[in-house]
């Protein structure tokens, strides 16, 4: 309890000071004709701060995995660096994408170069696990970043995700990420005080591009112990893995220039259609914790399903995600607030 009062502490002064220096230094969101917002607002906020803190405490007490320890503290300053550039002045996207490899490259490297070095493998199957983990790693940035189009939804997902960090934590797969899970959950609650619907700032590339990070080291440090905890994984971020997938997919069979910014996730959609931001996140947040958790935790506590329980999870979002119209241009300009 004392180490989520804190981390909710901290989290929420350093949004503050955040705040405060987003107005100084005129970095702002102002509303265009892809936004769901329509007031300007500050931009660059995130748990970055508090979290790479808790990883560097944790680490030094010897408490937290050292090698994701590494990982995180290797490559998530660059995808927040990357991201308040970004958020200050836009970056290329193909100078993102070389920094969010080499930090996916690094992370993947601190993680499993050590035990497939122990398992005797050939120089093209290390460099094969690096490259598929540093894939997974840099998807999960840009997954993380393409939901962050509404106040509270990156937020909640990462508040919901730390309960998935909790439940890890009983199958002893990963040293310390109960901890680390408690800290991200305080975080992530100090920080929505201030993204809550209606949002006064927002957590901008740096901050939803460093929990898309944070999230997938934390799945392959879990993996590397135990490939089938994958299935716990994916079905744990079921909502965003689904929606933006498919608003992908759809992209790109329609033949659109599916990697420019746009606003056809289901969840847009959806804001537009209830008129609302906060009813959107409180509905993600209510099918995370009554539907995706527990058939995450039965992906552990019946093996060999695994497969078979994720598609059981995954399929109707997917069908949701597609009847909500996701890839699909939004039918008016209006702008929710």
């Amino acid at each position: 309890m004392i180490l989520l009062l804190a981390a909710f502490a901290i989290s929420y002064f350093v949004t503050s000071v955040a705040v405060l220096a987003c107005r100084r230094f005129g970095i702002f969101d102002a509303p265009n004709d892809r936004s769901l917002h329509v007031i300007v607002t500050p931009r660059g906020a995130g748990i970055y701060i508090p979290v790479l803190a808790a990883v560097l405490a944790l680490n030094w007490f010897g408490i937290l995995d050292r090698r994701l320890a590494l990982a995180l503290l290797a490559g998530g300053p660059l995808v927040v660096l990357a991201g308040l550039i970004d958020d200050i002045r836009s970056l290329p996207v193909s100078v993102r994408l070389i920094a969010h490899f080499t930090a996916a490259g690094l992370a993947a490297r601190f993680i499993l170069l050590p035990d497939a070095l122990g398992a005797g493998l050939g120089i093209l199957e290390k460099l094969a696990m690096i490259v598929v983990a540093a894939v997974a790693i840099v998807w999960m940035i840009n997954i993380y970043n393409f939901m962050d189009g509404i106040d509270g939804l990156a937020g909640g997902q990462a508040a919901t995700g730390s309960l998935a960090m909790l439940m890890l934590a009983a199958t002893a797969a990963v040293r310390g990420i109960g901890d680390l899970g408690v800290v991200l959950c305080g975080a992530s609650l100090g920080f929505l005080v201030w993204n809550w619907p209606r949002a006064r700032v927002f957590m901008g590339d740096a901050g939803s591009g460093f929990l898309g990070f944070f999230f997938a080291c934390v799945g392959v440090a879990a993996v590397q112990k135990d490939f089938g905890l994958a299935w716990f994984w994916l079905v744990a971020f079921g909502v965003f893995v689904t929606d933006s997938s498919v608003t992908l997919a759809v992209r790109i069979v329609r033949g659109e220039r599916f990697y420019l910014a746009h606003r056809q996730h289901a969840y847009q959609h959806l804001a537009q259609r209830f008129g609302s931001h906060g009813k959107v996140v409180l509905g993600a947040m209510l099918l995370n914790i009554l539907w995706l958790l527990p058939l995450a935790w039965l992906s552990i506590a019946i093996r060999g399903r695994g497969a078979w329980i994720a598609f059981a999870a995954l399929a109707p979002l997917a069908i949701a995600a597609l009847r909500f119209g996701a890839g699909r241009e939004q039918p008016t300009t209006h702008v929710v607030a």
